[in-house]
């Protein structure tokens, strides 16, 4: 019997994880076929990984396809989730698992971006933006961060992408932690650009801690320069979303994932590292 796992990264602050189940509810009334669906966390909250998978089994799952309701794909998606999925593999040797990959770069995202900063009073335009019709505006795309090199350089094409299509003059990109540069230096360098106006837009499923410090950040910069700093709603568990997540699932479903991390090269390098000496 077939079961889809739904892993989302976890919060310290409940309506965070809430927004995550609400959004794969919506996920899986679209997958009402599937018998067996259930969702966990990565940290922070429970059900823990190894718990929701637990739950698959005792329903009667004997297969399992575990899908990353997550943004890019770094640690938590190329080490965390699948060292559990390799427990469970030992736990339950009859049982088939299966690995999906996160939402990535996809242009449905861009649009969700877009809309982000039109809700603010950015205008935006239909299809590639001419040089001519960009207006002096600033955007910070701020990202979670990690010690991924490919998950921070995915942020910053997303960057790119956003500017050939909004009619803004500049975007750059900052990470809230494990890298550079951090919020503050992202902030200094935008503040450099003679623009007025600066929109921080976070690169996030979810609230929580991190959108209560950027707004305490951001009180901090609008009291001590003369420019206007907003910040945005957060990407969110957007409707527009659930698509791009059915997606993943259907690939993972039929054996066609892009990327599988059980092939990674960095992971592969991880548990070399962490495997003892023979």
């Amino acid at each position: 019997m077939q079961a889809v796992l739904y892993v989302g990264h976890g919060s310290r602050v409940q309506q965070g994880n809430e927004e995550l189940l609400t959004f794969v509810e919506k996920a899986k009334k679209k997958l009402s076929d599937i018998p067996i669906q259930e969702s966990c966390f990565i940290e922070l909250c429970e059900p823990t990984i190894a718990m929701g998978i637990d739950a698959c089994i005792s329903q009667g799952a004997t297969k399992v396809a575990v899908i990353p309701v997550l943004l890019l794909t770094a640690n938590h998606a190329k080490l965390d989730i699948p060292i559990e999925i390799d427990k469970a593999k030992k736990r339950y040797p009859d049982v088939m698992f299966t690995y999906g990959r996160p939402l990535g770069i996809e242009s449905t995202i861009i649009t969700i971006l877009k809309e982000r900063l039109q809700s603010e009073g950015v205008p935006v335009t239909i299809g590639q933006t001419k040089d001519d019709k960009r207006g002096p505006v600033s955007v910070l795309l701020v990202g979670r961060g990690s010690s991924d090199p490919d998950a921070n350089s995915d942020l910053v094409k997303i960057s790119r992408l956003l500017w050939e299509y909004t009619p803004i003059s500049d975007v750059d990109v900052c990470y809230i932690a494990a890298t550079r540069p951090t919020v503050d230096e992202g902030l200094e360098r935008i503040n450099r650009i003679p623009n007025k106006k600066v929109y921080v837009l976070p690169y996030l499923l979810f609230t929580g801690v991190l959108m209560e410090g950027l707004q305490k950040t951001l009180n901090l910069w609008n009291e001590k320069t003369e420019k206007e700093f907003i910040l945005c709603s957060y990407l969110g568990f957007a409707d527009a979303l659930v698509d791009v997540l059915v997606t993943r699932i259907k690939e993972t479903l039929s054996d066609d994932v892009k990327v599988n991390c059980d092939a990674c090269r960095f992971r592969i390098n991880h548990v070399e590292q962490q495997s003892p000496a023979q």
